[in-house]
């Protein structure tokens, strides 16, 4: 299978395809010293996301759409349901809700095709090296098969969400918003917000992980605070922020190894349990040990990388840029 990634320094460089937009813009303009208010602020943001995830979701709608397509709805839903998380409390709660559960029926919908995919793409990387064999073609032209099911969840969810009235929804949420009576600046509403979410990232986050689901955990807690980091950019001094950006980048890049084999191990195992795979229940059971190993592997080389001393410096990394923020 693909070669294992070795794990980067924490300083290494952005992790490919989920690259995010330019920090500076993340806050549709609006500079550290801009006399805003962190409602001002939410409506941009959050108009900004929703809209985002509802292009996405239109493209990826399309049945010609390509794998990049779905990988940038996944994207877009996480940073949405970053945008309504960072303002909670200022955002209505009921509209906020509504969103947050379509947002995670959009992210579901498009897992199933984002793992076919990450699977369908390895697979051809993997016959490039080696003689194809006839099983080997047989299962990569399953997977071609798979593909325009694997997308139906995501046609499904957006016809609902477009009787659902998800653009007049997006509208009465954001005008719900502008009339929030908070005042608060956006600068230190965001350093306020930020040290909150700091904290329950290595509140949840054990000095030493032990198992598979404490990985997903920070796997999870990680892209949470990275996409807050985006949003609240503006109130952190320029250096510090870059570079507790990257750390976190850094950290899911290790941790997307190990994830992405166990995605793939699991589809393999519910394909080979099919009665219609029993043709190449073989070939199946055969890749899903691999990727299996791989992923058994993956897990012991980020254990090793995830140190007490690495977890550490990020919060150093994190206190230091808050503090200088602040001064």
């Amino acid at each position: 299978m693909a070669e294992q990634r070795r794990p980067k320094a924490v300083s290494g460089p952005r992790m490919s395809g989920e690259a995010p937009q330019a920090l500076g813009s993340i806050a549709t303009g609006v500079r550290a010293g801009d006399d805003v208010t962190a409602v001002q602020v939410a409506g941009r943001i959050i108009r900004t996301r929703l809209e985002s995830v509802w292009t996405a979701l239109r493209a990826a709608s399309d049945g010609q759409a390509d794998a990049d397509c779905v990988h940038r709805l996944r994207v877009a839903t996480r940073r949405a349901i970053a945008s309504l998380d960072a303002f909670e409390g200022l955002a209505p709660a009921g509209d906020s809700r509504w969103f947050r559960r379509r947002l995670r029926r959009v992210r579901r919908a498009a897992g199933a095709a984002r793992d076919l995919d990450v699977l369908a793409n390895r697979i051809d990387q993997d016959a490039g090296s080696e003689p194809a064999s006839t099983a080997r073609r047989r299962l990569k032209a399953m997977l071609a098969r798979q593909r325009p099911a694997a997308r139906e969840p995501v046609v499904d969810v957006r016809e609902h969400l477009v009787a659902a009235d998800w653009t007049g929804r997006m509208e009465r949420l954001l005008a719900r918003l502008a009339r929030c009576r908070d005042q608060e600046a956006f600068r230190s509403y965001g350093r306020r917000r930020l040290k909150g979410l700091i904290r329950r990232f290595f509140e949840h986050v054990r000095p030493r992980i032990r198992d598979a689901e404490e990985i997903h955990r920070l796997r999870i807690e990680g892209k949470r605070l990275r996409y807050a980091l985006e949003i609240f950019s503006p109130v952190l001094p320029s250096r510090g922020r870059v570079k507790c950006q990257k750390a976190l980048e850094t950290l899911q890049d290790n941790l997307g190894t190990f994830t992405d084999h166990v995605a793939a191990a699991e589809r393999l195992r519910r394909w080979s349990e099919h009665r219609a795979a029993a043709a190449d229940r073989g070939i199946l059971t055969s890749i899903r040990k691999t990727e299996s190993g791989e992923a058994e592997r993956a897990r012991r080389v980020f254990l090793k990388w995830w140190t007490r001393s690495r977890r550490r410096d990020l919060e150093r990394c994190f206190r230091r840029t808050l503090r200088k923020g602040s001064a």
